[in-house]
């Protein structure tokens, strides 16, 4: 009885509690944004680094055509701190009769890049057959998973060479029934 009449003669501190409540509730919403803020940093920090490690930068020159053919290539650079393997690089080609897409793996001069390697890689197809190729993917390991890439531009296409000069000569068909009044054979003066 003595705590119920105690109650009744002392107020509760009901302000008091409900500051501390809200400090309490402000702290920790503080905590959750900084912890979310560095799971969050730490995870973008880790996966540059992971693609800074597996990344292969690739340049792209442009086509050249030689006759009815067109040579595609361009070189893979090795920009991670990691050696690849069974390296190979996928394009995709566009069909000019049905608009069908192919993908055609082509395997670069050197399978085996170690860090900072370079290796070229092309491939020739004939003009006729094919509309445009995309770069796709440049695939490494044994079971050829997927590496992470930067395409470049590549080398320009070498300039043509310009055609032969020719020289043509038009003769011109004398008038029928007309003759020149003033000419080398028929000089005469004009009014």
């Amino acid at each position: 009885m003595q705590i119920l009449n105690q109650l009744e003669t002392e107020p509760i501190p009901i302000d008091e509690e409900e500051r501390r409540h809200t400090q309490r509730l402000l702290v920790g919403m503080l905590c959750a944004l900084l912890l979310t803020g560095s799971i969050f940093g730490g995870y973008m920090y880790l996966r540059k680094r992971h693609e800074r490690q597996i990344a292969a930068a690739v340049a792209l020159d442009e086509a050249t055509i030689n006759g009815k053919k067109t040579l595609l290539s361009g070189t893979i650079h090795n920009i991670s701190n990691e050696s690849l393997r069974n390296l190979a690089v996928e394009l995709q080609l566009r069909r000019r009769t049905g608009g069908g897409v192919e993908t055609r793996t082509v395997t670069p001069e050197a399978t085996d890049l170690a860090p900072d390697g370079n290796t070229r890689y092309s491939l020739e197809l004939l003009a006729a057959d094919y509309l445009s190729a995309t770069f796709s993917h440049v695939l490494a390991g044994d079971n050829g998973a997927q590496v992470a890439f930067k395409a470049f531009p590549g080398a320009a296409r070498p300039p043509m060479e310009p055609p032969a000069p020719k020289t043509i000569t038009v003769s011109r068909p004398a008038p029928k029934g007309e003759e020149f009044i003033n000419g080398p054979d028929n000089p005469g003066k004009v009014p």
